[in-house]
């Protein structure tokens, strides 16, 4: 109890001291279209529906309410299961301190009911000072989307490209747009009936894998497979889902579901399976990609480009990614430029960051792998 105490107290005196105060409206929350804000700093699709005695009091408790869950799923998404737990309790006011804007839409409204999405951006310097502060690491680089196939064993029957298949279409409709690592579903076409069966889909067979995606050109590739059975002990239905990754030849991860009640309905069976497998990828990536604080460094490189338009491309890309703090521009040739960057995290993650962005880092001597000199170029993609 007194440890919270001193944290709360903690926390209280260092967002008083190193976060400014933001505008704000008469409800007490910066309403703003920020369309410059980091993407991984914005949470978005935060549905609110609140009764009060009036109006007024409910959309002001729908924005508080907003603002706390939209700061839950940022959390979720840039730091660690396990250090969940090392977050300290913060006010409503602390965290409105935290966000940048606030946008709201599909607004209703009755004497006292008030309904309305938000989407919420949260500032980068200040979540960085409020994590560091605590020293607990994070990621902030969104990955490449990742493609699945999605393959279902129901009452008998294995669904793959079927348009029965209603765990392809739970996959489509659910909201990964909070998420790290961006979903494709892979939807049924020619190439892919002669391609893959149900049952190589299910088993992740290496092979078919393998070849479906050099057919289809996906770099990285999925299968979501699920079986759903009766779950008598519960009264209800069972899904285990295996996760398979093209190059590998063992489930990457395994887990069950069970519900209780209505056998019929599948959708929050679904629903818990789909959580489930997005947080396992973003787990994985995070782990590629976090930030341990005390890690930052400088790299000078020498950026190569074939035209202008290439310079101005890479040097967008360089300032927009938000692992690196600071980029230097030294010296400037017909077709090369000399930067510095200082950066979170070390080369590897820096190098996978810009991988993200089809900007690749490369050392100069290939047979001198510890050497300081480093090559960027802009990766081209061909029609």
């Amino acid at each position: 109890m007194i440890k919270n105490i001193v944290i709360t107290i903690f926390y209280s005196i260092f967002l008083s001291l190193y976060i400014a105060p933001t505008w704000a409206n008469e409800n007490g929350a910066n309403i703003a279209s920020v369309n410059n804000a980091p993407k991984i700093y914005t949470i978005y699709n935060i549905s609110m529906d609140e009764t009060a005695t009036s109006s007024r009091q409910a959309s002001r408790a729908a924005l508080k309410k907003a603002q706390r869950i939209a700061l839950e799923k940022l959390f979720r998404k840039i730091i660690r299961e396990e250090d969940h737990k090392h977050l300290p309790p913060l006010t409503d006011g602390q965290i409105t301190e935290l966000v940048s804007g606030i946008e709201i839409a599909n607004e209703k409204s009755s004497p006292v009911r008030y309904i309305a999405d938000f989407t919420v951006h949260f500032s980068r310097d200040k979540i960085y000072n409020f994590l560091s502060a605590m020293q607990l690491p994070f990621a902030e680089t969104l990955s490449s989307p990742v493609n699945i196939l999605t393959v279902l064993e129901k009452d008998g029957a294995a669904l793959l490209w079927e348009k029965s298949n209603d765990w392809r279409t739970a996959w489509m409709d659910y909201d990964t747009i909070n998420n790290l690592v961006p979903i494709k579903v892979i939807t049924p076409s020619r190439t892919g009936r002669m391609t893959m069966t149900a049952w190589q889909a299910q088993q992740g067979d290496p092979e078919a894998l393998d070849k479906f995606a050099r057919l289809t050109g996906l770099r990285t590739l999925y299968i979501m497979s699920a079986h759903v059975e009766n779950d008598y002990g519960a009264g209800g239905r069972s899904l285990t889902l295996e996760i398979f990754k093209a190059g590998e030849d063992m489930p990457a991860y395994k887990t069950t579901v069970t519900t209780s009640g209505d056998v019929e309905n599948l959708d929050a069976l679904y629903d818990e399976a789909i959580k489930r497998a997005t947080y396992w990828l973003d787990n994985q990536w995070k782990e590629k990609v976090m930030i341990h604080f005390g890690t930052s460094s400088h790299l000078i490189m020498n950026i190569q480009f074939d035209q202008s338009e290439d310079w101005f491309t890479i040097k967008k890309r360089l300032e927009s990614i938000s692992l690196i703090r600071k980029v230097t521009y030294r010296k400037f040739k017909t077709n090369s430029a000399e930067v510095e960057i200082e950066h979170s995290g070390d080369v590897a993650q820096i190098t996978l960051t810009l991988e993200q962005e089809d900007l690749i880092l490369q050392a100069e001597s290939e047979d001198n792998p510890g050497s300081e000199n480093w090559i960027l170029t802009l990766k081209k993609h061909t029609q």
